[in-house]
Order: C-alpha cells, then sequence, then structure tokens
C-alpha cells in the first residue's frame, strides 16, 4: 500500500509542478501559431549556408511541433524554396523544444536546465547544417506541391482580437489534443522510472560510463514528445541519472524516432538521413558532455504535496490541465460514439 501511496505522491508532485508552465507555454505557441505566419520563414530561409540555417533554428526552438508534426512542415518549407540545410535545421531544433517544453522544463529542472536545453538545440541544428553544407550539393526537390498553409486564416488581414481567439483555440484543441496521449503517458511512467528503476543500476552504469549511452538508447527509437519528455527527464534526474546524460535523453527523445527516419529516407534519401543522424547523435553526446563539465551536479529539491512551494496557483492549474485531459479524451470517445450510431443508421 505504501508504495501506491508514494507512486501517487510524486504523481501528484510532477502534476503540480508542471500544470503552471506548461498552461503558460500552450497559451504561448497558440500565439506564435496565430502571428507567426509560415511565409514568413520561407523569405528567410533560402540559401544553403549558416546563416540560413541559424535562422531556421531559431525560428524552430519555441514553434510547438513534435518529430513527427515537424516532417510536413520542413518538407513544405523545402519545396517551398528553402535549402537543404536551414530545412534540417529547422528539423533538428523544432521538435526538440517548444516553449512549453522550455516552460515545463524550468517549472521541474530548474533554471539551467531551461537554458542549456534551447541551446542545445541550436547547437544540434547549427551541427547538422554544417555537415549538410560539407558533404551534400544542394539540390531543389523535384517532387510536386500544394501548399497546404499559405491560405490559412491566420495569415490574412484578422484583426488582433480574431488572432488571439484563433490561437487560443489551436493551443487548447489542436495542440493539446496532439501532446495529451504522450503526456499523459509520460506523467503516469515517471513515477514508476524514479520509484522502481534500481539505485545501484543507475550507479553501475555511471561507474562505467555508460549513461550517456543508455539514455541514447532508450531516447532514439521511441516515439516521445519534447513536452512529455520532460517529466521523464526529472524521474532519471532524481535516480541519480547526471545531469548531462538527462540532456542527451532530452535531445534524442524529441528528436527522432524510428518513423520520422523512414520518411526522411524516403523524402531525402538515404546519404542525408544518415549525416542527420550522425550528426544527432554527435550533438547529444557533446551536449550531455559538455553539460555535466561545467554544471556538475543537480539536485531536484525533495518536494511534498504538502510542501510550501504550492499555492493556489499551482492547484488551480493542476484543476484546469485535469479538465483538459478529460475535455480531450470524452470528446474524442463521444465523437466515436456518435459515428458509429450514424453508421448504423
Amino acid at each position: 500500500m505504501s508504495i501506491i501511496w508514494s507512486y501517487l505522491e510524486l504523481l501528484g508532485i510532477i502534476v503540480l509542478e508542471s500544470a503552471p508552465y506548461l498552461i503558460i507555454g500552450l497559451i504561448l505557441a497558440g500565439f506564435i501559431k496565430a502571428f507567426l505566419p509560415q511565409s514568413f520563414l520561407i523569405r528567410h530561409l533560402g540559401r544553403h549556408s549558416l546563416g540560413s540555417a541559424f535562422k531556421a533554428a531559431l525560428f524552430g526552438i519555441p514553434l510547438p511541433l513534435c518529430s513527427c508534426g515537424v516532417l510536413p512542415t520542413a518538407v513544405s518549407l523545402y519545396r517551398q524554396g528553402a535549402s537543404l540545410s536551414a530545412t534540417f535545421a529547422f528539423l533538428v531544433a523544432t521538435p526538440q523544444t517548444s516553449i512549453d517544453a522550455i516552460l515545463l522544463a524550468y517549472g521541474l529542472l530548474g533554471s539551467i536546465f531551461a537554458i542549456a536545453y534551447p541551446i542545445s538545440a541550436l547547437f544540434g541544428a547549427l551541427l547538422t547544417s554544417i555537415a549538410l553544407v560539407i558533404f551534400v550539393k544542394h539540390k531543389p526537390l523535384s517532387l510536386g506541391f500544394s501548399c497546404t498553409f499559405c491560405n490559412e486564416e491566420t495569415n490574412q488581414a484578422y484583426s488582433f482580437r480574431k488572432k488571439a481567439a484563433f490561437g487560443l483555440q489551436y493551443a487548447v484543441k489542436e495542440l493539446f489534443g496532439e501532446i495529451a496521449k504522450p503526456l499523459f503517458i509520460g506523467f503516469l511512467a515517471a513515477p514508476l522510472v524514479a520509484l522502481l528503476l534500481p539505485q545501484n543500476f543507475v550507479e553501475s552504469l555511471s561507474a562505467y560510463g555508460f549513461t550517456y549511452l543508455a539514455m541514447l538508447i532508450i531516447g532514439l527509437p521511441v516515439y516521445v514528445c519534447a513536452t512529455a519528455s520532460i517529466p521523464l527527464g526529472y524521474a532519471f534526474l532524481i535516480k541519480g541519472f547526471s545531469p548531462g546524460s538527462v540532456l542527451v535523453f532530452l535531445i534524442a527523445g524529441p528528436a527522432t524516432n524510428l518513423a520520422t527516419l523512414s520518411v526522411l529516407s524516403h523524402v531525402f534519401g538515404k546519404k542525408i538521413t544518415g549525416i542527420y543522424l550522425i550528426a544527432l547523435i554527435l550533438a547529444a553526446l557533446l551536449s550531455g558532455m559538455i553539460f555535466d563539465r561545467l554544471v556538475g551536479e543537480i539536485r531536484v529539491p525533495e518536494l511534498t504535496l504538502e510542501s510550501e512551494a504550492y499555492g493556489l496557483w499551482h492547484y488551480l492549474s493542476a484543476a484546469i490541465l485535469l479538465l483538459m485531459f478529460i475535455n480531450h479524451y470524452f470528446h474524442r470517445t463521444a465523437a466515436k460514439q456518435i459515428s458509429r450510431i450514424f453508421k448504423r443508421t
């Protein structure tokens, strides 16, 4: 019974710590979607150069797109005239972070992580772009293209009020709908990792220097969005993994997965996909090692549900987040039931 209570207590702590920053991040992400037209990105990403790649990474870091969601956007940008280096800088930086993930990292992992997190994404994007500039000659895609976002309502001359309303609607429905399932799984899995992972296992990995490799092996093949990876990173950190190895997971997990690699190989070819994967692995490992050298050990404060660190804002945010989860899953279930009724009739 005590382990069940420990699980529920740790789950409550993670949700209370996460909820305020997650909600603020979702709202900001919605406003970015509403007020930053993708045609603006295309105008700045045309040259196959480090400068265009740097811009692409900066544009991509705050955007709320996961590794699967960023694929159509990146391919669309490429077919609209963005260079190969800029496209892959965008493809690397965007899924690793987002404004909501950065704020969540600040809430759960601390300010140092919140700073290192986007810097590492930028480093990985630039390293990938440099490799592509050196080893690949830029060629435009020969495939046909239909611009799916050129006529978006947010790119037209709508009022501030309408754009803001669109941004909030996007944040609550589309964006939260996209991350709800992996985020829910992340919340449920994080306490399990913290409670069930043996401490001597972590110490053994650390003794032989395998923590970076372990985080890489865990992160690369599976699908986990940037926001959902933060609670898992928190669990790894409180179990004794070094901050650098946790950073490796936060980079490798959201940046790619087997489905992403399959699509990239089909669209861009095996050579470019191989360069992308190798550069991403190097960037993750180097970022983790450098981070450990610079910051050393980070201790996450021991918190309980009775902690004075939680105020009305934390509990209110957690309640709103719970309602958003209920609304998301209830509407999906209701929609399926209605669809079945209409099919029968």
